[in-house]
């Protein structure tokens, strides 16, 4: 439980990150020769996921397993080129790309909610 509280947090930090990407592209949509950015997290954190071998020791099988993500975010710049003056801003690609990121912080958001209903649940009843 303690791990999904921290991937979601990790991924709730990315969304922010994507968002405030996605928003600079779309402010330098008319700037010569700038190349869009865009955030690269979900694939780092897959592979992190997959090779993870690292687990806590647990001294009371009461405790909660716990391991470490140690999975950051990078951010790189497309090479796209889309208009005249050389800048590779697609406002559509954008615009899309930033409704995908408002719903996806939504659910990540609701997500992390119930973790603590869950867990504040399991408390209540100890």
């Amino acid at each position: 439980m303690l791990q999904n509280i921290s991937i979601l947090n990790q991924a709730l930090d990315v969304s922010v990150l994507r968002h405030n990407t996605i928003s600079n592209n779309l402010a330098n949509m008319d700037t010569p020769n700038y190349k869009p950015q865009k955030v690269v997290f979900e694939e780092v954190l897959k592979g992190e996921l997959a090779n993870s071998s690292f687990e806590g020791t647990r001294s009371n099988t009461k405790h909660i397993p716990i391991g470490n993500s140690q999975a950051r975010p990078f951010i790189t710049e497309e090479s796209v080129v889309t208009q005249n003056n050389g800048n590779g801003v697609d406002v559509d690609k954008e615009m899309s790309d930033l409704t995908e990121n408002s719903i996806w912080y939504q659910t990540l958001s609701y997500q992390l909610s119930e973790e603590f209903n869950l867990l504040k649940t399991a408390i209540k009843s100890r």
